[in-house]
């Protein structure tokens, strides 16, 4: 068993007995909220050592540990994307989520009540199937009507897609059934909590993941450069941070600093033009996908936007009045603008998901959500940011 699981179930110990002492006999499964509140002020209150502050071994340790174990995730997640495309890229999604769900589901679990649930939690799981059926037939429908699917017995899987949605009714339907099957006196409240927990958990994680698998098919650089510019924005933002960092950001995150965010800001933008105009080349990236079949030299007709363009034609003639003619004839992409936005969004939006994160773990006064990734923590840590850049494609 793990350390991370062993200190979860001491404190989960630990909250019984402080129940059973001042609690009544109702079956109350939970610290009075008050209590709560003031036990997470006093984390929240604790002196917190920035990574410029440390032990020059641990901050170098810390330091390698974790961009080793960057470059490792950064070089697996370009193979998917170059060899197994839009279908290994959904995929790897898929398995990213379910990663995220659990951990996220571990933390809220108290295991006192679990034993005393036996199969209760197989409706975690039920749900988790349940969600992504539906979000994922939803989204990818029009890409299994591409091809002809067959049952053994000779009828058509695609004829069964017209009655998605009253199958997942129906399984959904189920699964309340089970759940009403399941409550146990005692224990009602914790159950009815992890209920609503857990659906809101699958809405923030399943629901707006699926965007991220919905955008790959139009074209796999709307999905590998809004997720480049969150990797690179949490590295550059990390590296600013360690050599010069100076000034705490925010209070939910004291170890991250101005300086890193600013200095993330900066250099997402640099990359994130740069990176667009490799990604351009390739019809691999710019090429949608309408199926799940591979194609590793995809062609397809250029879109638009793709295109290079005095600039004079995209601003049009208001705005080219207030620039100079070096300027307004320069040859440029409309993709540049989508681009100019993403960043923006990656380097100054998509952080205030990591800083949701932060202040979860504070609540819960857990360290990291995992520690499947040495350096990095778990899936939802890696994650937090990416969920937030899921809508990042052009308008059409």
């Amino acid at each position: 068993m793990s350390t991370l699981r062993q200190r979860r179930i001491q404190e989960d110990e630990s909250r019984q007995r402080a129940e059973t002492s001042s609690l009544s006999s109702a079956g109350e499964d939970y610290l009075d909220e008050e209590e709560e509140e003031e036990t997470a002020g006093e984390s929240a209150a604790a002196p917190v050592t920035l990574l410029r502050d440390a032990p020059s071994e641990t901050r170098f340790q810390s330091f390698v540990t974790r961009a080793s174990w960057s470059l490792v995730m950064i070089f697996a997640f370009l193979f998917i994307v170059v060899y197994l495309q839009q279908t290994g890229c959904a995929v790897l999604v898929c398995i990213i989520q379910g990663l995220m769900y659990k951990e996220l589901v571990v933390i809220q679990m108290n295991e006192s009540s679990e034993r005393d649930l036996p199969g209760f939690k197989f409706l975690y799981a039920y749900w988790f199937m349940v969600t992504s059926i539906f979000t994922y037939g939803k989204t990818l429908e029009g890409h299994f009507l591409m091809h002809s699917l067959r049952h053994h017995l000779g009828f058509k899987i695609s004829d069964h897609l017209q009655k998605f949605d009253l199958y997942c009714y129906l399984l959904y339907a189920f699964g309340l059934i089970l759940f009403v099957w399941s409550l146990k006196k005692k224990h009602y409240k914790y159950q009815f909590k992890q209920f609503a927990y857990c659906h809101v958990t699958l809405l923030l994680v399943v629901v707006q993941s699926s965007a991220l698998v919905a955008n790959m098919f139009h074209g796999l650089i709307w999905f590998l450069l809004p997720c480049s510019l969150v990797i690179c924005n949490d590295i550059w933002a990390y590296i600013f941070g360690f050599f010069f960092g100076r000034t705490p950001l925010i209070k939910l995150s004291p170890k991250k600093t101005w300086e890193g965010f600013v200095g993330g800001w900066l250099a997402t933008m640099f990359f994130g033009f740069f990176l667009s105009k490799i990604f351009t080349k390739f019809g691999l990236m710019i090429c949608e996908r309408r199926g799940f079949r591979l194609e590793y030299w995809p062609e397809c007709e250029i879109d638009p936007i793709y295109e290079y363009r005095p600039l004079h034609d995209i601003l049009g003639p208001r705005m080219n009045t207030m620039l100079p003619e070096s300027i307004s004839s320069m040859q440029v992409q409309q993709m540049d603008e989508h681009v100019l936005w993403m960043a923006i969004f990656a380097s100054i939006v998509a952080p205030f998901g990591g800083f949701f994160a932060s202040g979860f773990k504070r609540a819960f006064k857990i360290k990291d959500f995992g520690d499947s990734i040495p350096g990095h923590g778990g899936a939802v840590d890696r994650m937090d940011c990416q969920v937030l850049m899921g809508k990042a494609r052009q308008g059409k």
